[in-house]
């Protein structure tokens, strides 16, 4: 449900604009223009094609998917662990060989675990996974900011491109020519509130949440990092439990009461 409230603020925000404009006196239509549109929208997803490859482009559907279903839970976390850990002590680590668990990375420790790999590799080995993750969430975000400065920009040509072609074909001697100068000059500047609304509205909120979410994810695979290192170190199930219970009651994992 947390992941709503991206769509709730972006929703806001619209309204808020629209009920701004109602109560200024303007009329909604006036706003509305779908060339305006097509000039920012069309050329900033193309400027998006052109800065990042397409395998990363590509992965933009899931980055939704991600913003509204994607949760979080470090206490289920911990009390895996710690459940692994009593495990691992009673009946050692070959116990983890039929273990089944949701988490990826925590599974591929597992096997490694089960493999008989030592501390260190298994430390290596998730820090790399740990950094996988870290690059691709940054590619993730890096989509949207770059997205949030081309719109404005964009924006901005197409109303130099929308100003020239109306000064172009001002005819001084024509009346109706100029009387319908304040209007074709309100046309021109859509593109530039357009493309602020663009960056500030969509572009950037979801640039925020994901790197939110990066947070998160990243301070729970540190954790699981650690537990699990924590076990094959032979660390008793209860001094897990309140080395794990600490970090997230301080530093990274505020963010889970901070961000929400």
């Amino acid at each position: 449900m947390k992941g709503l409230t991206s769509i709730i603020g972006m929703v806001a925000c619209f309204v808020a604009i629209v009920a701004g404009v109602i109560i200024l006196g303007g009329e909604i239509a006036d706003f509305l223009n779908v060339p305006s549109v097509m000039l920012v929208v069309i050329p900033t997803i193309g400027a998006v094609i052109a800065t990042f490859p397409m395998s990363v482009v590509s992965k933009v559907p899931g980055h939704f998917k991600a913003l509204l279903g994607q949760e979080y839970k470090p206490n289920e976390y911990i009390d895996k662990i710690v459940s692994l850990a009593e495990k691992a002590r009673k009946e050692g680590l070959l116990a983890f060989e039929k273990e089944q668990v949701d988490d990826p990375l925590m599974q591929y420790a597992l096997r490694m675990m089960v493999d008989g790999l030592d501390k260190f590799s298994v430390k290596f080995a998730l820090e790399d996974c740990i950094n996988g993750i870290k690059e691709r969430h940054n590619e993730a975000v890096a989509i949207y900011d770059k997205a949030a400065a081309f719109a404005p920009a964009f924006g901005m040509c197409a109303t130099v491109i929308s100003l020239v072609n109306m000064l172009m074909g001002l005819d001084f001697e024509d009346p109706e020519a100029i009387n319908a100068l304040g209007v074709n000059m309100s046309a021109a500047l859509i593109t530039t509130l357009y493309g602020s609304m663009f960056a500030n509205i969509i572009f950037i909120p979801i640039s925020g949440r994901l790197k939110l979410l990066h947070k998160k994810e990243i301070f729970c695979k540190t954790m699981v990092c650690n537990g699990l290192l924590s076990i094959l170190n032979g660390d008793n199930p209860r001094i897990i439990k309140d080395y794990l219970v600490e970090q997230l009651s301080s530093g990274d994992g505020k963010v889970f009461k901070d961000g929400g």
